[in-house]
């Protein structure tokens, strides 16, 4: 249960750190102090430190008594709440900013990360460990393998198949046709990445990671998923570790989650939908069916396991 004593200590760390800003400390990262949040769909761009602070602080402290529950009584009712908690950060702090700054890191770009964009880093660590201790509580103590591998093959062919027209979109731009904007659009995005000071290969680390991904997120339903290929040196037919796939795809789906609901609440709000950001309306079902996918895989490796485990012992 070390999940939970971790869950507990940063709920504390981050109620204490959110009482301070109502109490006047500086560092409060939403409104005023989140100069980029209007534009990056932050729903906390016009919050105010004390009401604020007091929502997250309050929230911080539930979910650490929920955790500390667990620990003196497992159970579902704690876990519920420790779920509840995780969802309500995620939807609640994090904004687009997240798969912007995932994506320009590949490209070795870091000139956008500021103090707003670290405490959402913070928040999705925060919501990570508050929804493992949730699973842990509330998943089942035995798997089937064969269900959980027909949930994840659907899921997989969704998240396979939802970011693909916006890499179609971006390779095009980069290559300088217009496909749905302007010309003037086009040569706007490749003046961006000079004025960065970025070689003109960085404009790809929007779309070879797309397609990375995807070759990747195959790998949850396949069977060099879970053993290393032959000819991989070292590692060749060892199991791959389940973290090593959990953990980045985790990463990724919460991202790209956040990114699509975002440019929903765009479109919404807006009532219509620009044809730069209609591939991104895919985002949502991308994100959502890559978390399934990826709970799918650990749930099947973890009954694989577990069913090997019995026929020893008999």
């Amino acid at each position: 249960m070390w999940i939970l004593v971790l869950t507990a200590v940063w709920c504390v760390l981050y109620s204490l750190m959110s009482f301070a800003w109502m109490l006047g400390a500086p560092g409060f990262p939403f409104g005023a102090g989140d100069s980029r949040g209007r534009e990056m769909g932050s729903l906390l761009a016009s919050a105010h430190p004390v009401p604020t602070g007091l929502a997250l602080g309050c929230g911080a402290v539930v979910a650490a008594a929920a955790a500390v529950w667990a620990l003196r009584r497992p159970g579902r009712a704690p876990g519920v709440v420790l779920l509840v908690c995780a969802a309500a950060l995620l939807a609640v702090v994090p904004d687009v900013r997240l798969l912007q700054n995932l994506a320009y890191s590949f490209g070795g770009y870091f000139g956008l990360v500021d103090w707003p964009v670290l405490n959402q880093v913070l928040c999705v660590l925060g919501a990570g460990l508050l929804a493992r201790s949730a699973l842990v509580l509330l998943r089942p103590a035995t798997g089937d393998a064969a269900r959980w591998l027909t949930i994840g093959r659907w899921a997989t062919l969704v998240a396979v198949l939802a970011p693909l027209p916006y890499a179609i979109q971006r390779a095009a731009w980069n290559l300088g046709i217009p496909l749905g904007v302007s010309q003037q659009f086009v040569d706007d995005l490749a003046a961006d990445v000079t004025a960065k000071g970025l070689p003109a290969i960085a404009a790809w680390g929007l779309v070879i990671p797309d397609l990375v991904g995807v070759l990747l997120t195959l790998g949850l339903v396949m069977r060099w998923g879970e053993v290393f290929p032959r000819w991989v040196p070292w590692l060749g037919g060892r199991p791959v570790p389940v973290w090593l796939a959990v953990v980045p795809a985790s990463v990724v789906s919460t991202a790209v989650t956040i990114a699509g609901l975002v440019i929903i609440r765009f479109a919404v709000a807006d009532g219509s939908v620009s044809s730069t950001a209609a591939p991104g309306l895919l985002w949502l079902p991308w994100g959502v069916a890559l978390g399934v996918a990826t709970y799918a895989y650990a749930e099947r490796r973890r009954a694989s396991v577990s069913g090997r485990l019995a026929q020893r012992g008999r």
